[in-house]
């Protein structure tokens, strides 16, 4: 039995066999400590067990405001609180992939699994953002006050429960000779009324014609009445994703993977989109998002890279690592608790090292020559226990 009076470090880059045992009372290194806690002061401890809150089995568990958010056996998502009671089922079959959560300034919670995405405020769920409409029914000109020549018509359905517009669909033009439209068979929505826009003969931009909440429209009226833009065009929900995306909160902006593209939200409109402008290309997938004071660090299946600035528009890219970063290894930590940074900073495994990021896209190598791992997913968290800062990073 070896007794450690002063534990300095787990060490698996030099081989075991010459890892060096000086007595009872010196420093040493271990290959691997199981189930325990390093004190202030080097010691090591057992670690503390747990009791059990709850039979069912839990995982992506998420702390929203005032409410924790998991996946439960079958693929419920269901909200608890702090002890594992009251629970609601949020979305019923969501399934077993990951789920990944981005809390939103309003205390709402976003999630998706990549295929499913939703906005919950831990009672109710939304769709993340409003769908465009899938259909656009029919047109028949008739009698009106229009003036003759092309029109084009615009559909967009508008959430009932906020008021919020999604995109539009656009019509194909249509010839009106006599004044007036009528339009059949729209798309109904549960929860939202359907927006009709219309062009001005022979005009490029839509104006508001009037809403409904049935599959017909009629406008008989003058052209002066179309007055109010459609302020959505070419807005669209939170982008279709695959398994693997992640999302983050950055200047009043949602973040948004879907493989090598980072995609952000409107500021301060977190569920519409621009996908043709507000996005950004990387060479792989991004593996993680994370952002701090003043930029927001990317990391990918071949790089850590540091996005400068406050503004997505100007964001200035930079490799910070050279190597693959670990899917979901990421965590937001205070700079004072790791090494001597300040303001925020983060904490991910990036070319096999555990790696520290502050402000400024500084990077500190924190496990170089002592400690690597090839894991390629985990599930990553930072806690202080007993004053001691812990990450921990569960394989997946």
């Amino acid at each position: 039995m070896l007794k450690f009076e002063k534990f300095t470090g787990i060490n698996n880059v030099i081989p075991s066999s010459r890892l060096m045992y000086d007595g009872e009372s010196k420093t040493a290194d271990l290959a691997e400590a199981v189930n325990v806690d390093i004190g202030l002061t080097g010691e090591i401890r057992r670690r503390a067990g747990y009791s059990e809150l709850l039979a069912t089995c839990h995982k992506n568990l998420h702390q929203g405001k005032g409410f924790m958010l998991a996946t439960v056996d079958g693929g419920d998502l269901i909200s608890m609180d702090a002890a594992g009671a009251n629970r609601v089922v949020l979305y019923p079959s969501l399934g077993v992939s990951r789920v990944w959560y981005c809390n939103l300034p309003d205390g709402r919670t976003a999630f998706s699994n990549g295929l499913i995405r939703g906005i919950t405020d831990g009672s109710t769920v939304t769709t993340f953002g409003v769908p465009i409409p899938s259909s656009l029914g029919a047109l028949t000109p008739v009698a009106g006050d229009l003036f003759p020549g092309d029109y084009r018509y615009q559909l967009t359905y508008v959430r009932l429960s906020d008021g919020l517009e999604g995109g539009p669909a656009y019509a194909d033009t249509v010839a009106v000779p006599d004044g007036g439209i009528v339009l059949t068979g729209l798309p109904e929505l549960a929860g939202h009324k359907i927006n009709v826009y219309l062009t001005s003969h022979n005009g490029e931009h839509a104006f508001l014609a009037g809403s409904t909440t049935n599959g017909a429209f009629s406008f008989t009226g003058k052209n002066d009445k179309l007055i109010l833009p459609c302020r959505t065009d070419f807005m669209y929900p939170a982008p279709p994703g695959r398994a693997g995306s992640i999302m983050a909160f950055y200047g009043a902006r949602v973040l948004i993977s879907v493989g090598p593209v980072l995609y952000a939200s409107r500021p301060n409109g977190w569920e519409l989109f621009d996908i043709r402008r507000d996005f950004k290309q990387f060479s792989d997938d991004i593996t993680l998002i994370q952002p701090v004071d003043d930029g927001v660090y990317v990391g990918t299946t071949t790089e850590l890279a540091f996005l400068s600035g406050t503004e997505f528009d100007k964001l200035t890219y930079r490799q910070v690592v050279a190597g693959r970063v670990v899917l979901g290894s990421g965590v937001q930590v205070r700079g004072e608790l790791v090494q001597s940074g300040q303001g925020s900073a983060i904490v991910c495994i990036a070319d096999d090292v555990l790696c520290a990021g502050f402000n400024g896209g500084n990077v500190a190598r924190m496990t170089e020559g002592r400690y690597a791992t090839d894991v390629a997913e985990v599930a990553a968290t930072f806690r202080m226990v007993d004053r001691v800062p812990q990450y921990i990073a569960i394989p997946q």
